[in-house]
């Protein structure tokens, strides 16, 4: 099985594109999360998007800690219940 690793995210959207692109050209079978998807919170549903439409799973970063457990209501209101879902399948390190 090739795994394809990504860690420290932050909401580089380019990067990351590029980085499942390689996957995809390498027949990578899973792509897996190290934690730290966020960062400001300015392209985190497009980061997450990115990252479930690769099924990729993981771990949560203390960055992320926020939107994967204890979601608060105010973090309920600004994030859609995709990027929510998402997270929440991600786990503890």
């Amino acid at each position: 099985m090739l795994l394809g690793l990504i860690a420290d995210i932050h909401e580089a959207v380019e990067p990351l594109r590029e980085a499942l692109a390689l996957f995809e050209r390498q027949r990578v079978d899973e792509v897996v999360v190290l934690g730290d998807l966020c960062r400001t919170h300015h392209r985190l549903e497009e980061t997450v998007a990115l990252l479930r439409d690769a099924r990729a799973v993981g771990v949560w970063g203390n960055h992320d800690f926020g939107l994967c457990r204890d979601v608060s209501d105010k973090m309920r209101q600004r994030f859609s219940p995709s990027l929510l879902e998402f997270t929440a399948t991600l786990c503890r390190r």
